[in-house]
Parts: structure tokens; sequence; C-alpha cells
């Protein structure tokens, strides 16, 4: 009876101790060049490459589904859903060749989802804050969390694009970086964008809010929320 005990007492403390796997990996990433632009391609390469970090560390849930009507399958779905999150990373080694991006990025990932399913919004009122905001409610993440609820602010850039492709308007690029900061490392998640107007304050506008939208959609992947 005492060895039994004993037993389930360190069983116990083994589970205690034994938390989410984290691992610092290197993957690669690619996206093809196209009418986007190539810092539209770098950001996909870069998705690409934060996805394949994780699936590297926590693997990949398949999940599939059929749809039957008079024994007879209409609809067959397959999707997949990682096993964990990036918490940070960077890209340390990019080019390009043949029309194709390829962006190495180093990643830190942890297994298992991210512990935030709310959020407090500390992005100044603007054409950014709605974007990410836009992208988080559509994945059922709250944007007006309270004392204690992780912080989520961002930054953001414009620049001028060289021309436009359609004459009369404006062309503007914008770069959007997230940090929500809580439990455990804080997480980081970016985006870009280019947007048309006559008037290059309406141009930087459009560009901005999509930024903030890609971004967001990046946190909430990142943050595992279904």
């Amino acid at each position: 009876m005492k060895r039994l005990a004993l037993a389930a007492v360190l069983a116990s403390a083994a589970c205690a101790h034994a938390g989410p796997k984290t691992r610092v990996v290197e993957a690669e990433g690619f996206a093809p060049v196209d009418a986007r632009g190539l810092g539209d391609a770098r950001d996909r390469a870069i998705g690409d490459a934060r996805r394949r970090a994780v699936e590297s560390v926590a693997g990949v849930a398949v999940e599939s589904s059929s749809r039957v009507e008079g024994a007879v399958t209409t609809e067959q779905r397959t999707t997949s859903r990682s096993r964990g999150f990036v918490e940070s990373s960077r890209p340390v080694q990019e080019d390009v060749r043949d029309g194709m991006v390829r962006v190495r990025v180093r990643a830190r990932v942890r297994e298992g989802p991210a512990p935030f399913s709310t959020v407090a919004l500390r992005i100044p009122e603007g054409p950014l804050a709605a974007g990410v905001a836009r992208a988080l409610r559509e994945k059922h993440i709250e944007t007006e969390g309270g004392r204690g609820a992780p912080e989520l602010t961002g930054t953001s850039r414009t620049a001028d694009l060289p021309e436009s492709l359609i004459a009369g308007t404006t062309a503007v690029r914008a770069n959007a970086a997230l940090v929500l900061k809580g439990e455990g490392s804080p997480l980081h998640a970016s985006g870009a964008a280019s947007g048309l107007d006559a008037d290059r304050d309406g141009a930087a506008d459009k560009a901005l809010e999509a930024a903030g939208y890609r971004a967001g959609l990046e946190l909430a992947a990142a943050m595992s929320v279904r």
C-alpha cells in the first residue's frame, strides 16, 4: 500500500512539472511574387514559415467530414489546425529567385493553445485599430478586456508607392506590427497591405486598416481561438 501511495505521489509530481513544450526552431516559408507586390509576398512567406515551425514542434490535427444525401456523398471537407503557436519569431535569411520569395525564420514555438480569448485593445482609434478589431471579432476574440486582460498594442508605418496601377490615384503601402503581452512570453504578429485612393490620406487609411486586419488575423491564429 505504501509503495502504491508513493508511486501515485511521484506520478502526480511528474504531471505537475510536465508543462507545455517550448522550443526554438528554424523553418523556411515560400510565396510567389504576384500583382500584390514583393512586400506582400514576403509577408506571406513569413506566415508560411511560422506555420511550418509550429508543425515541426507540435504537429497538426487533421479533421475530415462528409455530407451524404440520398446515399451519395455531396460534400467532403478536410481541415487541419496546429497544436501550438508562435510566441515570437524573426527572419534570419531571405532571397528572391525565379519569382518566388523564400524566408527563413527563427521562431519560439509553444505547444497547446495560447491562453487568451479576451484582450484589452490599446491602439489609438483610427484605421489601424479598426482593422485589428474587425479581424479579432471575426475570430470571436473580445477586444474590450478589463483589468488583468492581456494588453494588445500596435505600431505602423506607411510609405508612398512609386506609381499607381490606376491613373488619378495614389498608392500607399502600410506595415503593422502587433504585440500581445500577458501570461508567458509576448505574442507578435505583423501584416502589410496597400491602399488606393484619389487622396493620399484616404489611400493611407485604407492601407492601414487592411494591414491591421491582416495582422489581427495572424494574431488570432497564434492565439489558437476557434
